[in-house]
């Protein structure tokens, strides 16, 4: 079994029963992590561990605080398998610098494309339906639709401020999407649609 096989069952493991954060949102962020990372010249190495690592720590330290226990998770599983201190310590700052709960800024370009990567995953379609999902499972959304217009607002908020040029051309389309979506809920609430 290669490294990446490894990470995925070790990311499996952890993720089980995640419902917004889980291992198909991490497949996504890593797709997004090696278009942009290739475009920009980024370390791909560095982007698909911290892709697949990134939200690990979701269930067991909440996302408030999941970014630094997932760093702490990730160093300590690379090193297991015998990576290169320097390979593991920059997948764990790209995991440390991706929240928008906290954690550093990124610095590196591998932080920002992860960082970006993740983004794009809250916007567009899946965003919405992630938005939902997670507001539901966290109790920030109570199921009201005359309350989802406010929650994707919030959503988008969060989620307009990335860093490479690659990802502001897809969030660009993502996030018109988004606005036009809650234009026409907030229309039919309204009954004129």
């Amino acid at each position: 079994m290669d490294v990446l096989e490894k990470v995925r069952e070790f990311v499996r493991e952890h993720l089980r029963g995640e419902r917004v954060s889980g291992l198909d949102h991490a497949e996504r962020v890593l797709y997004w992590c090696e278009r942009l990372g290739e475009a920009v010249g980024a370390n791909l190495e560095v982007l698909r561990l911290a892709a697949l690592l990134h939200d690990v720590a979701v269930p067991t330290a909440g996302r408030e605080r999941h970014f630094e226990e997932g760093a702490r998770m990730a160093r300590e599983f690379l090193s297991e398998l015998g990576l290169p201190e320097e390979l593991i310590e920059a997948v764990a700052n790209a995991i440390r610098a991706h929240s928008t709960f906290g954690g550093p800024e990124p610095r590196t370009l591998e932080e920002k494309v992860l960082f970006d990567a993740d983004r794009l995953d809250f916007i567009g379609a899946i965003g919405i339906a992630r938005a939902i999902a997670r507001g539901l499972s966290s109790g920030a959304y109570s199921g009201d639709v005359s309350e989802l217009p406010e929650l994707l607002r919030r959503t988008l908020e969060k989620a307009r401020k990335v860093y490479t040029d690659e990802a502001k051309e897809v969030a660009e389309g993502r996030i018109k999407f988004m606005e036009e979506f809650i234009e026409q809920l907030e229309a039919e609430l309204r009954g004129e649609k």
